[in-house]
C-alpha cells in the first residue's frame, strides 16, 4: 500500500483499504484469504502525519503440539507516525516511525505492515488449549490411543536423579 506524498496533507478519515496480500514483503506468514483490509485515518500535525487505524487479515499458523494448520483472524492497531527525512530523529517508542524523502512519489507502508503482522505471531501457537499433540514414540495424535509401550526415560539425564543435594 502506498500513499501518495502530494496528497498526504489532505488526510482522510475511516478509509478502507483492501491490500494484496501478495505484495506485502514475505516474511513467512501464510494468509488464508486474498485481501488484508486496513481501516486507517490520516491527520497531518505540527511536523508529522498520524496515521491510525486497524489491520484485518486471517492468518494460517501451525499447532505447535499437533502440527495442524489453523486460520487465526488477527486484528491489529496501527499507529504510525511519518516524518519527512529532513525532521530530527524522533525516539518515541510507542509509535512505529517512518521517515520519506519529498522527492519520492509515495510513502509505501507494505513493509512495516509486513512486519506488524509477522510480529503478530504467538511465539507458541495452539489450535485448541486443551491440544494434548502427538505421541512422542509413533507420532499419532493423542485424541486416539496408540498401542506404544511406554519405555522408561533411559537418556543422558537419569544419572542425575541419584544426585543429592
Amino acid at each position: 500500500m502506498k500513499l501518495k506524498v502530494s496528497k498526504l496533507h489532505l488526510g482522510f478519515q475511516n478509509k478502507t483499504f483492501k491490500i494484496l496480500s501478495k505484495d506485502l514483503a514475505d516474511r513467512g506468514n501464510v494468509f488464508k484469504e486474498k485481501f488484508i483490509v486496513a481501516k486507517l485515518s490520516l491527520v497531518k500535525e505540527k511536523d508529522h502525519f498520524f496515521l491510525h487505524g486497524n489491520l484485518e487479515a486471517i492468518i494460517e499458523y501451525t499447532c505447535v503440539r499437533c502440527l495442524k494448520k489453523n486460520p487465526d483472524k488477527i486484528y491489529l492497531p496501527i499507529n504510525i507516525l511519518i516524518f519527512e527525512e529532513n525532521i530530527k530523529k524522533m525516539t518515541r517508542t510507542d509509535f512505529d516511525i517512518i521517515y520519506y524523502n519529498k522527492s519520492n512519489n509515495y510513502v509505501n507502508l507494505k513493509n512495516i505492515f509486513a512486519d506488524l503482522i509477522a510480529l503478530a505471531e504467538p511465539m507458541k501457537p495452539l489450535c485448541d488449549k486443551k491440544c494434548s499433540g502427538l505421541c512422542h514414540t509413533c507420532g499419532v495424535e493423542k485424541i486416539n490411543l496408540c498401542n506404544c509401550i511406554e519405555h522408561p526415560n533411559t537418556g543422558a539425564w537419569e544419572k542425575l536423579k541419584d544426585l543429592h543435594i
